[in-house]
């Protein structure tokens, strides 16, 4: 009987082939969305919680001034000593440095960018590391390294390496050591190195380049244990345990995804929406299928009559019908899965998810089959096989069809936006020059500075060389100030921590930041400076020029100058105060030898990238540097809007046809099923155009409805989202007017084609045919 049944829904499946077409093709497309989406979720969650006591782990973080967001992770090894000896909460501390990319090859070999950690043995203690193979060496002298185990494979195709050679910055060092490397985790690493440099730290407070976990006892409450921290701290008299109020604790199973973790890919908030979307796109394939599916049912009316005259029973209809809709349901989810094999490794690289997520997407599929038979098998049995009523309108398939449209409108209009934001954000004034300038982000040694300065400019892809100065985007070196008094003040206003540049107008020009009024600092100018708006504002001055701030330094700084705000922050970050100070505005302070910036001309980045390389391989092989495009490098910053783009935009696609094969394959059924109606009109003298004329009014007012909708919850989506930057484009209303315009083109040639097939039959032969 089964078999019976399945031959019977093949059959129709393939009668209407462009209606299973769509709905499969549909359904697979929101399966893909929704389980990878819903994988990549879970799998952002789940980073570092595989250690022991790790729900009582915490990663050390404060606000800063000089880091892009705003926040810093870093502090100093003797932290975590008076956090482990001071307070008997904490069960466990460690202190470790850790670089996202270090270079390590073999003699001969490329060189392999990977994670560096360099600690003592209470990181693998707290993390639970192991010693596959060697001995401990590496934590006590810079001669020696620790691979990990897939660090090994890669280098060398095994991992019996003990006592083999690589080369780290150019220092040979000796494999002592095979390390089972931390996986899933914001702490992984490749090598582990340099122990004679970590070790020499140890009881030094002016090194704050380490992260900070602790682990604490059960029981203990983190919001408690925060206020002994801050209580602690107001009665030490030494400034650097003072330091210890400034700092609050962060889950460090949720420091993945924290908004100033720059390793994460994209924002988890984003994930759970792109999750919603393809829910959203299952539920839309969902009501186009049901819809086409339930005026085929009762297109069926005759069969469904004669099959119960033979003595089918409700029991047998409800069996070859729900046999006919889970087919469809099998189909997409074998499609589905073969279009998430395809995506996979591009999905791996975007996500960076490891380890088989087949077991997890079959789940997905199973429970969307489950959902599928629970809630929407039976209402279609109920609907037209247990009552069936040929006189009842069918509103049905317009509600899907409305709803279909207000997903696919609503993708539509947020992915334009999210589009005009990100060309907004690529091309507004940020307050400087970003475009067709590239800077030496590290350049070591310095010692040639000017010469390779003075050969860049003679290239002629260079336009103009700001030589041996700090650049102010990426930010190289970088100080901040705290003020505690300054003319004006009120009592109850709090000291401020403003970001120092030590520059003035060579670099102010350079980048052509605005000076609103005054004049910038020059090179031997002493305790004076140029402050932004923004610092203006903090301060309390509409007229800050000749003002006085005091902080600990032997005289107070007078403000010469006010700049217009520029951003060289993330777009979604407020502008900071910062303050220029000239090279010698705090003395004892100096800024190095500073770095290279080049304006060049307009499309010469590659010429220049060429030829500064062949430069300093030729004339200087022993400087190592890294040349960046800075309007590439600000581009980073958008990288979690610019994923999210390109996620959207996909599935706006999809929606889109979907919605418009939809309403396709319903003017189709729709009809054949109103043949004779179209053919009485034309009988009675209607024209093409008056039939044609009836069938987009009804298209068209759903189409309305569906906008209206779709643009007010569009709307209050995406202003709600260009709240989160400093910086917003405007919802214009040619954004509305044009998706609008275009959809009801498609639609209308979608239904004039159809209509016109149909009227353009011959009256009497479709009379006789019925």
């Amino acid at each position: 009987m089964i078999a019976h049944y399945l031959k019977i829904a093949f059959r129709n499946l393939v009668k209407y082939r462009t209606q299973s077409v769509i709905s499969i093709l549909g359904l697979a497309v929101g399966f893909v969305c929704f389980a990878l989406a819903t994988l990549w979720i879970h799998y952002e969650m789940t980073y570092d919680d595989s250690y022991d006591g790790a729900d009582r782990m915490y990663i050390l973080y404060r606000k800063d001034v000089l880091h892009n967001s705003g926040y810093s992770i870093f502090s100093s090894y003797p932290m975590s000593t008076l956090l482990k000896e001071t307070f008997p909460e904490v069960e466990d501390v460690c202190a470790f440095n850790r670089w996202k990319e270090g270079d390590i090859k073999v003699e001969g070999g490329a060189s392999v960018k990977v994670p560096v950690v360099i600690a003592d043995s209470c990181f693998m203690n707290m993390f639970q590391v192991s010693l596959l193979a060697g001995n401990m060496d590496f934590m006590y002298t810079d001669e020696k390294v620790a691979l990990t185990k897939d660090l090994s494979m890669q280098l060398f195709g095994s991992t019996d390496v003990l006592g083999q050679k690589v080369i780290i910055q150019d220092n040979e060092r000796t494999v002592c050591a095979v390390l089972g490397g931390l996986e899933h985790s914001n702490l992984s690493f490749g090598y582990w190195s340099d122990g004679g440099y970590f070790r020499q730290w140890f009881d030094d407070w002016s090194n704050g380049s380490y992260y900070t976990v602790i682990k604490l006892h059960k029981g203990v409450d983190p919001d408690v244990f925060q206020q002994k921290m801050l209580e602690f701290s107001e009665k030490a008299s030494d400034e650097n345990i003072k330091s210890i109020q400034y700092y609050k604790l962060m889950p460090l199973t949720q420091y993945h995804y924290a908004h100033f973790n720059d390793e994460k890919t994209i924002q988890f908030n984003y994930l759970i929406f792109f999750s919603l979307i393809g829910a959203l796109v299952i539920l839309c394939s969902l009501f186009n299928f049901l819809s086409l599916f339930i005026i085929r049912l009762r297109m069926r009316m005759r069969e469904i009559g004669l099959r119960k005259v033979c003595g089918s029973s409700t029991k047998d209809l409800f069996a070859l019908f729900s046999i006919e809709y889970l087919l469809v349901i099998f189909i997409s989810g074998f499609i589905g899965m073969m279009i998430t094999e395809l995506l996979l490794p591009a999905f791996r690289r975007l996500s960076n998810v490891s380890g088989s997520i087949y077991g997890e997407v079959f789940l997905y599929f199973i429970g969307i089959v489950v959902f599928s038979i629970i809630l929407l098998c039976p209402f279609i049995v109920k609907s037209n096989i247990e009552t069936p009523n040929k006189g009842r309108k069918n509103s049905f398939h317009k509600v899907g069809l409305v709803c279909q449209l207000i997903i696919g409108i609503l993708f539509i209009f947020c992915t334009s936006i999210i589009m005009k934001q990100l060309y907004f954000l690529n091309n507004a004034d940020l307050g400087w020059e970003r475009k067709n300038i590239a800077t030496f982000k590290h350049i070591y040694p310095t010692d040639n500075l000017n010469d390779i300065g003075d050969r860049i400019t003679q290239m002629s892809c260079t336009e103009e060389v700001l030589n041996g100065h700090v650049g102010l985007f990426p930010k190289g070196y970088a100080m901040s100030a705290l003020f505690t008094d300054w003319d004006g003040k009120q009592d109850s206003v709090p000291d401020l921590m403003m970001e120092c540049i030590k520059e003035g107008k060579e670099v102010a020009d350079f980048y052509g930041l605005k000076l609103l009024k005054g004049e910038m600092p020059k090179t031997d100018d002493r305790y004076k400076m140029a402050i932004n708006e923004s610092a203006a504002k903090a301060l309390g001055m509409k007229d800050p020029v000749g003002k006085k701030l005091v902080g600990n330094y032997d005289e107070p700084f007078t403000i010469i100058g006010l700049i217009k705000d520029f951003h060289t922050t993330s777009p979604t970050m407020p502008t900071l105060p910062v303050a220029f100070i000239g090279e010698h505005g705090i003395s004892g302070n100096g800024s190095g030898a500073g770095t290279i910036t080049i304006r060049y001309h307009e499309g010469k980045w590659k010429e220049l990238k060429e030829n500064v390389d062949a430069l300093l391989a030729k004339e200087y092989p022993q400087i190592k540097y890294q040349l960046v495009n800075v309007e590439d490098v600000y581009a980073e910053f958008l990288q979690s809007e610019n994923t999210l783009l390109k996620l959207l935009g996909f599935v706006a696609v999809v929606c889109l046809l979907i919605a418009i094969f939809g309403i396709f394959s319903l003017v189709a059924l729709t009809c054949k099923k109103r043949q004779k109606e179209i053919a009485i009109r034309k009988i009675n003298g209607a024209i093409v155009k008056d039939i044609l004329i009836i069938f987009i009014k009804e298209y068209f007012i759903m189409l309305t409805l569906s906008a209206i909708i779709a643009f007010s919850v569009g709307y209050a989506l995406m202003k709600h989202w260009l709240e989160i930057y400093v910086e917003q484009t405007e919802i214009s209303l040619w954004v509305f007017v044009s998706i609008y315009s275009g959809i009801a083109g498609i639609i209308a040639i979608t239904i004039g084609w159809q209509v016109w097939k149909a009227a353009n039959e011959n009256p009497a032969e479709v009379i006789k045919s019925e």
